[in-house]
């Protein structure tokens, strides 16, 4: 929706629904433009039927704080709008779109932070950022040389950007009940991003999902013919290494692909500006990035050692695939493992593997609900009773259940053998219990910090 096309909403209706940093930049950003009319919808700050008036309203700004399918919103869905979308439909420079189920925050930290170091004038935003209409004045049309925003599928399940690059990382199934638990909604709305994008980068595994391409469209992927991979600390294009590095202090094979990105991103840049020098002051500035870069917080963060236990932060980990990494990485010294069983369609039969691959001996579990922890823990397994019983006869894990996060971190140092690691690494979302993963790394960091 253009701005003229907003401003004769002015004397209307308007509907803010739940009012997080995104709401509260919609609601600046619609008195800047003289809206009268604003109405805040949040259950915690207004009434408990919240959504029951929807159709009062002649538009509503949407922020991720709600699904699109909850049955009381869906019915308005042609009423909705966000901050994501009025960027897009006024914005004319250029926008490198990042979307992933896990690694989108990272790789758009690298991307900006590249972009960055080789001087320049850049934005970051979207998602776990400042949202884009605080950072970026489309009233007075500021520019960029590049907006680098990381897009959840919240952000892209009402339209489809125009992007100068698209990176599509990976897709796994994630925050299905926010998508009436469907992982073919989520999916496509991350497909979104692909629709209208000038260059679209996706990993090889998932190029069966790209869209049929217009002719002033280009799709790159790894480990396909010549174009972007690695090997160890080096990182090539067209089979050409371009970046070797030995100071990197960011580790693991899945941020190697998220670098491999990066790279991606500085050889289509310096293409559309014909110039081998651009190239080179882009990956000049990529390597000052990865060497100084180590990862984003509650993304396998330490926190500390305590009484001979390191705890460490995994809070951002909501699929399966993000804990798999995390006992990849750290499997032979885990003492205790928090994980959530969110009620949902997932099969956790990878994470069951792996938990016993590893011998993995305290696990703490927070509910969704359960009738009986072992019955709930082997169905969210994907294991039938009798099926249950002989995985539990070959492994048998310490579990200990409950709903307090002082508890589990109790349960951690009484139980974790010293010199092992407690982690957070929660394997899906925790809604049930808090409002948001920030919540719960500020209780579990200060749980631990304030044991006695």
């Amino acid at each position: 929706m253009k701005i003229q096309e907003i401003k004769k909403y002015s004397d209307n209706k308007v509907a803010i629904l739940w009012y997080g940093k995104e709401g509260k930049s919609s609601k600046d950003f619609l008195e800047k433009i003289w809206y009268k009319n604003i109405t805040i919808l949040d259950k915690n700050i207004s009434w408990d039927n919240y959504l029951d008036n929807l159709g009062d309203f002649d538009l509503i700004f949407k922020t991720p704080g709600v699904s699109l399918y909850n049955e009381k919103v869906y019915p308005y869905k042609d009423k909705i709008i966000s901050n994501t979308e009025i960027f897009f439909s006024n914005y004319e420079g250029k926008v490198i779109g990042v979307t992933a189920t896990k690694g989108k925050s990272t790789t758009s930290t690298l991307i900006y932070e590249t972009l960055k170091n080789a001087w320049y004038k850049v934005k970051l935003v979207g998602n776990i950022w400042n949202p884009v209409l605080d950072e970026v004045d489309i009233l007075e049309w500021e520019m960029y040389d590049y907006i680098v925003y990381e897009l959840s599928s919240y952000m892209l399940e009402t339209f489809k950007p125009k992007c100068f690059i698209a990176v599509f990382g990976n897709l796994f199934e994630c925050h299905l009940a926010w998508h009436k638990n469907s992982f073919e909604i989520y999916k496509q709305a991350k497909l979104n991003l692909l629709e209208n994008a000038q260059n679209i980068l996706i990993w090889n595994e998932f190029e069966e999902l790209l869209p049929e391409l217009s002719n002033n469209q280009k799709a790159y992927t790894f480990w396909k013919e010549w174009y972007y991979n690695f090997e160890g600390k080096k990182f090539f294009t067209k089979n050409t290494e371009v970046l070797e590095i030995e100071n990197m202090l960011l580790q693991w094979e899945h941020n190697k692909k998220n670098i491999s990105s990066v790279v991606w991103i500085c050889d289509i840049i310096s293409k559309t500006r014909n110039k081998n020098w651009v190239l080179v002051g882009l990956i000049n500035g990529l390597k000052e990035t990865l060497e100084n870069f180590k990862w984003l917080p509650h993304r396998l963060q330490e926190i500390g050692i305590y009484n001979w236990i390191t705890f460490i932060d995994d809070a951002i980990a909501t699929t399966q695939e993000s804990t798999i990494a995390a006992l990849d990485t750290f499997w032979s010294k885990i003492g205790t493992l928090f994980l959530w069983w969110e009620a949902s369609k997932t099969d956790y039969s990878k994470l069951r593997d792996i938990l016993q691959k590893y011998d993995i001996p305290n696990i703490v579990l927070f509910p969704d609900s359960w009738n009986d922890i072992f019955e709930d823990f082997s169905k969210n397994l994907g294991l039938e009773k009798e099926s249950f019983l002989e995985w539990y006869e070959n492994y048998k894990p310490k579990l200990y259940k409950t709903t307090s996060m002082k508890n589990a971190v109790k349960f951690a140092y009484e139980n974790t053998r010293t010199w092992k690691i407690c982690i957070l690494s929660n394997a899906s979302p925790s809604f049930s219990l808090w409002k948001s993963f920030i919540e719960k790394w500020q209780l579990f960091q200060k749980e631990v910090k304030n044991y006695h």
